[in-house]
């Protein structure tokens, strides 16, 4: 037989025990939750790294015979060429068409400089008609920028059966704020074709427009791309 004391030992030991494995438990509750977490985000930077792969394999499965891509860009063919030396002086050869910048009849622009004052004798030659008009053309690009397009789509109730009748937005306007084709197809042509990356394009089309785009956003873009050009994908290649 257990005395009184024996006996509250037991139970403080059992209790100090009990105690114990509570606080086992909720460490190993936090560690699995921990774990659970980071195994979370291992997923997602995996499906990250899988897509990225799969990106990088499909550049170099591109090359100057199966895509648009020039022969400069065959980064992985032999790059010795197997052309013998001719024996001709670089640059064009005699005989060949060049191609000259020439003035155009219609310019976009015109811009006349007028002589006012004689610098002779300081009498006004406003009025006076020019014998002579010397003209040079300047071929430049025009400024750059992104234009917002607002789309607005009206809603109306007929006065008569009061049935709602609205608009229909384009087929490629989707969201309340987004971005239009033609960004989008420079945004694809630029990353794929002359093989920016995301970040130097992102630096890019800031430098040339004023307006900041994420690298995430880009690659949406590109994606987007993508999976709309995939059905004819197929075509492409066997007419190329």
């Amino acid at each position: 037989m257990l005395t009184v004391q024996q006996a509250v030992f037991t139970v403080e030991s059992l209790i100090s025990k009990v105690q114990q494995q509570k606080q086992l438990i909720t460490h190993q509750q936090q560690v699995i939750e921990q774990l659970l977490k980071e195994n979370k985000q291992l997923r997602k930077e995996n499906e990250q790294l899988k897509y990225r792969v799969q990106e990088l394999e499909a550049r170099t499965k591109k090359n100057s015979s199966n895509s648009h891509l020039p022969p400069s860009s065959d980064r992985f063919a032999n790059t010795r060429s197997s052309r013998q030396p001719s024996g001709n002086k670089p640059g064009g050869q005699e005989g060949h068409q060049g191609t000259t910048l020439r003035q155009v009849e219609h310019p976009h622009h015109r811009v006349v400089h007028r002589v006012h004052t004689c610098q002779g004798c300081g009498v006004s030659l406003r009025d006076v008609k020019p014998f002579k008009v010397d003209i040079r053309q300047v071929f430049d690009v025009p400024p750059v920028a992104i234009e917002v397009t607002q789309h607005e789509r009206e809603v109306k109730s007929c006065p008569h059966c009061r049935c709602v009748q609205q608009a229909e937005f384009p087929s490629h306007v989707t969201n309340h704020v987004q971005y239009g084709p033609r960004l989008t197809a420079l945004a694809v042509y630029l990353h794929h074709i002359q093989l920016i990356p995301y970040k130097r394009l992102s630096d890019t089309i800031e430098a040339l427009y004023q307006h900041s785009i994420s690298t995430g956003t880009l690659a949406n873009m590109v994606k987007r791309g993508r999976e709309s050009l995939e059905s004819n994908m197929d075509i492409i290649e066997d007419a190329l």
